[in-house]
């Protein structure tokens, strides 16, 4: 088992990205979540282009909506499946 927190309010559950803490007996990590509508307002244009750039980090969990609900849903599928962990980085102090 694990424990996490949603470290930002979730102000615009369709229009937004929150970040996610999760502890480990090694430490803290985190990942964070978007919607595919936030990704659209943000990010660098490529040259020349109106297109904007998002490479996927692994630690980037992309939903189409986001409540608490939706989060520890996700959360739990990625434990259950032993990829928690790795879809996460590591927090320096």
């Amino acid at each position: 088992m694990f424990s996490y927190a949603i470290d930002d309010e979730i102000e615009y559950p369709l229009t937004s990205s929150v970040e996610v803490t999760i502890d480990f007996p090694e430490g803290k990590r985190w990942l964070f979540f978007v919607t595919p509508a936030h990704l659209a307002s943000v990010g660098d244009f490529i040259q020349g282009t109106g297109t904007r750039l998002h490479l996927g980090e692994r630690h980037m969990i992309i939903v189409s909506g986001l409540n608490p609900g939706v989060i520890g849903s996700v959360l739990e599928q990625l434990f259950g499946a032993g990829e928690l962990e790795g879809r996460t980085l590591a927090l320096h102090a």
